[in-house]
């Protein structure tokens, strides 16, 4: 591997790619997963398997945007970048603020700790080496996206979860439409839309339990009913269990897009 800046001097960046450590690394790092979109645990993983800088770097740009530093970038917050170290490369997130008294403030993003900050003229001998790259989202293609999953999508998921009445975070799903899918955050959007599913899939679960008490207590005698009473009663549970399919199978056709779009690193 080419020989750069000597950041690996520090003694906190990760150990080689494919170690133990590394791999045990990615586990500490599955603790971090809700305030690192960005980075997917799935990416994590095949980062650890990789033994170059250039297999790294291509297992990168399958998912993100990866992109030369170049002399006169500004190193913003809490943004990320992969670093080609002397011995060994890394994955950094930058801290908030970014630079403090002249250094780089940052963390690993496999072992989730902070790193010992590095003074920016050490940090712009690198990007000089061209070691140090940018990683962002893929800028968002609504066209190609929406082949897969596109809003319609989201507001057919919405009206079909309010008229199941199993439901109650359709907040949630308004702002992961509105917000985490337009803006192509696919993880986020796909663990938000996943924990709803999870909600609602207990809540139908309970709700056919409920409807076969009702009926052995009907059949028993326990809860006396006419046969008008029943007939409305039937045609209601028929009616909210059509509502309840309904939903779950727009649950799936959202997920299902979701990890898809993820997959794809679109």
């Amino acid at each position: 591997m080419p020989h750069s800046v000597t950041l690996a001097r520090t003694g906190r960046f990760h150990p080689a790619a494919g170690s133990p450590i590394l791999r045990r690394a990615v586990l500490l790092w599955a603790t971090t997963m809700d305030r690192m979109d960005l980075i997917s645990r799935d990416l994590v993983e095949s980062l650890a398997q990789a033994t170059t800088a250039d297999e790294q770097l291509a297992i990168l740009r399958s998912t993100l945007h990866v992109e030369l530093v170049q002399p006169d970038h500004r190193f913003e917050p809490e943004a990320f970048y992969f670093v080609i170290g002397a011995t060994s490369n890394s994955l950094v997130q930058t801290h908030s603020p970014a630079i403090v008294d002249g250094q780089l403030h940052f963390r690993s993003c496999m072992h989730d700790a902070p790193m010992k900050p590095l003074s920016l003229d050490r940090i712009q001998a690198a990007i000089e080496r061209q070691r140090v790259y940018s990683v962002q989202h893929k800028p968002v293609d609504p066209a190609e996206r929406d082949q897969i999953l596109d809003v319609g999508s989201f507001s057919q998921l919405i009206d079909a979860a309010q008229r199941s009445g199993l439901v109650p975070g359709i907040a949630t799903i308004i702002q992961v439409r509105d917000c985490e899918f337009r803006l192509g955050r696919y993880q986020q959007a796909l663990q938000l839309i996943e924990s709803q599913l999870q909600g609602f899939v207990g809540r139908a679960a309970q709700r056919t339990q409920q409807l076969a008490r009702e009926d052995l207590d009907i059949a028993s005698g326990r809860i006396r009913m006419s046969g008008r009473e029943l007939q409305i009663k039937r045609q209601r549970d028929r009616q909210q269990t059509q509502a309840v399919d309904r939903a779950r199978t727009r649950f799936s056709r959202v997920v299902e897009g979701l990890r898809t779009l993820v997959k794809r690193g679109l």
